[in-house]
């Protein structure tokens, strides 16, 4: 099996994201300095909505969620994941719940505890059947649930992931981008669905600077705009994918 044939181990994901990134989470969170999906995710939220991130990683989103008003439980697999999330935690005084524990078993909450459950790049390292039980183990604790993962309708982010791959340089592992993730909530018993992607700006990140896709498709999504263009194409680096649980 090839080493993009697998999903990242705990301690492969320990490496990515470790306590020596805290630096970089606190001034990010603490300068407004976010990713799009951090961004839309406060959007799509409220003021004390009870919130779940499952798979936090760095715990940005979570971080900048519990800034804004959200009560948030920031949950990882990784123990580095978890220490580096305590250290941003505790140097903020943010006063999240963080809680180690393996998205692919029970998880130690209450029936319908959160408003929302969400994962900003989980579900895309597994495959279809994996991503339905996932789903249907996590819709038990929540009201609503919100994916976001690579979208596979994306040029510049298939096209700079591809080149990466040959590379040898994609640090990920196992990403399988999607083109809808509708049927599989639908299948997990996750009702009106409503889908859309964000992100185009950020996809052209994964191309070399000097790409000549690069550089056309940021003179194309300027132009739209210029223009008034409200439909870029589905071109968005990320699938937003939300439904009802209840």
């Amino acid at each position: 099996m090839g080493k993009y044939e697998k999903r990242l181990e705990k301690e492969e994901w320990g490496e990515l994201y470790n306590k020596e990134q805290a630096e970089q989470v606190i001034n990010a969170v603490a300068t407004d300095q976010v990713f799009c999906w951090t961004e839309e995710l406060l959007k799509v939220s409220y003021e004390n909505d009870k919130m779940c991130e499952v798979g936090c990683g760095s715990g940005q989103s979570a971080a900048y969620l519990q800034k804004h008003g959200r009560k948030v439980t920031a949950l990882d697999f990784s123990k580095e994941c978890v220490e580096l999330v305590n250290v941003v935690n505790q140097r903020m005084d943010l006063g999240m719940r963080v809680v180690c524990a393996d998205a692919t078993k029970p998880l130690p909450f209450e029936e319908k505890e959160f408003d929302y459950i969400y994962q900003c790049g989980l579900l895309e390292h597994f495959r279809t059947e994996e991503r339905i039980a996932l789903l249907k183990n996590w819709k038990q604790y929540t009201k609503h649930m919100i994916s976001m993962i690579p979208n596979a309708a994306s040029i510049a982010y298939r096209t700079g992931k591809a080149m990466m791959e040959q590379q040898g340089i994609w640090s990920y592992g196992l990403e399988l981008p999607q083109y809808s993730l509708g049927c599989e909530f639908e299948q997990a018993g996750i009702h009106n669905v409503k889908e859309y992607t964000i992100g185009a700006e950020h996809a052209l990140m994964f191309l070399p600077e000097e790409h000549y896709l690069r550089k056309a498709l940021q003179l194309w999504l300027l132009e739209s705009k210029q223009y008034g263009v409200q439909d870029i194409c589905g071109q968005g680096y990320l699938l937003v994918t939300i439904g009802d649980c209840e």
